[in-house]
């Protein structure tokens, strides 16, 4: 459904709460839409201040205190909607505001207030039903979720209500049937979908839990608690990187939560520190095959000849050279070229391949071993000092190979790390005949 956010909606004096519900769930599916309620919310603030209409202006506050409530800017939206706190529509939207902060007595005031005489509305009632329960009144909340069962038993929200009043009781089966049926009357149901997943987590049941989750994620709008909790089992499962975008999603649309930011930061670390975990497992398993000796491999005698006199003991010792120089050697003819090359074609590696590695790394039009050697020390070889050292480790760079893979726009481009240490590195670098990656001159 496209519901345009705009003054046609809020604007409206006798604006309806389902208008606010699709306004709500269209910015919370859409940034664009978001970033334009902002807009209106300023415009609504600007207006009041210029307005010489006593009824346009009370419109407009009712309308700017909606919009606060849409982005969740509850206590701003509180101060907006006390200005007009006699109207219907305010009237509700004051009590939504103070269940939000936790004054469940205040809340139920105004939600009742809001009532029309003598008619039944079924979502207020709900609404009531909720506040009640959070409010410790939960006897008189089960009482009245029993008895609209009787005419309004297919309602969706109706059995969630229920549910949670259960849930509130100790009484967990009973409410877990009831987040079920009303799943049963309507699939979309994110709070139920939350609430099952809520269970399932605390009971151990991870795979069912984030499988709920997973189905809450895809609705709106999304509970932050979702992100949350979804992000914190994919991490004890090890889904880092699942886990660093719920938590991210979490900041983007409350850049404060304490909570996210903690729980991103250790995320981010595991993720790290995986990474760090599988590139060591790689580096072992490719040094393994680097050090194969030359005599584990059924060469004739001719090429174990030659190899011996050049001194060329290892796998990782053939990288070093190219084929020129194998032929340029006495004695060493194409045929023994061939048979090298099918050796490492075994391994996965071919002559030269450390060379042109060190080529890439370096920037440069060529390579020598004493390069390559250099390359795969640890960065206290390069003699840095010790605040520079700290500053570029603290940026995941353990070899030097690493840090020269890197740019000074890349190195820069961290709040940590300053200008000062970024010339060290370039000093201690080029008297090893060194230099850091080639930027693309881009800034971003």
């Amino acid at each position: 459904m496209d519901i345009a956010v705009d003054a046609s909606i809020l604007d409206s004096e006798g604006i309806s709460k389902d208008d606010v519900t699709l306004l709500r769930k269209r910015i919370y599916t859409s940034v664009e839409e978001k970033e334009k309620l902002e807009k209106e919310v300023e415009r609504f603030s600007q207006a009041i201040k210029s307005s010489q209409d006593a009824a346009k202006t009370k419109v407009l506050y009712q309308s700017l205190g909606i919009g606060l409530w849409l982005l969740g800017r509850v206590k701003e939206a509180l101060e907006a909607l006390e200005e007009v706190k006699t109207r219907k529509a305010a009237t509700y939207f004051l009590g939504k505001c103070y269940e939000e902060l936790g004054e469940y007595e205040k809340a139920l005031d105004y939600l009742e207030r809001s009532k029309k005489e003598g008619a039944m509305d079924l979502d207020l009632e709900m609404d009531l039903i909720g506040v009640k329960r959070k409010g410790g009144m939960l006897k008189e909340a089960l009482k009245r979720a029993e008895q609209l069962s009787k005419a309004h038993g297919d309602e969706a929200e109706l059995h969630y209500q229920w549910g949670c009043c259960l849930e509130d009781a100790g009484e967990y089966v009973e409410a877990m049937s009831h987040y079920e049926k009303a799943l049963e009357l309507d699939p979309e149901h994110a709070g139920a979908h939350f609430r099952i997943a809520y269970n399932y987590d605390l009971e151990g049941e991870d795979e069912k839990a984030v499988e709920y989750y997973e189905k809450c994620e895809e609705l709106s709008p999304t509970f932050t608690n979702v992100f949350i909790n979804l992000g914190t089992l994919y991490e004890d499962r090890g889904d880092y990187e699942k886990a660093v975008a719920c938590f991210e999603t979490v900041l983007r649309a409350d850049p404060s939560n304490e909570k996210a930011c903690l729980y991103l930061k250790d995320a981010r670390s595991a993720l790290n520190m995986y990474y760090d975990e599988e590139r060591i497992k790689a580096k072992d398993r490719e040094s393994e095959v680097l050090n194969i000796p030359i005599s584990d491999f059924e060469l004739s005698v001719r090429s174990k000849n030659c190899l011996e006199r050049m001194n060329i003991n290892t796998l990782k010792d053939l990288t070093l050279v190219t084929e020129s120089d194998l032929l340029s050697y006495k004695n060493f003819g194409e045929t023994s070229l061939n048979e090298i090359k099918g050796v490492l074609s075994q391994k996965g590696l071919s002559l030269g391949q450390a060379l042109d590695i060190s080529r890439s790394l370096l920037g440069l039009p060529g390579g020598s071993a004493e390069e390559i050697e250099m390359l795969e020390l640890p960065l206290s070889m390069l003699e840095l000092s010790v605040r520079t050292l700290k500053a570029v480790e603290k940026l995941g760079f353990k070899t030097v190979s690493e840090l020269v893979s890197e740019s000074e726009e890349g190195l820069l481009s961290h709040k940590t790390f300053k200008s000062g240490y970024l010339e060290e590195v370039k000093e201690k670098l080029g008297l090893h005949g060194l230099k850091l990656k080639e930027g693309d001159g881009s800034t971003e």
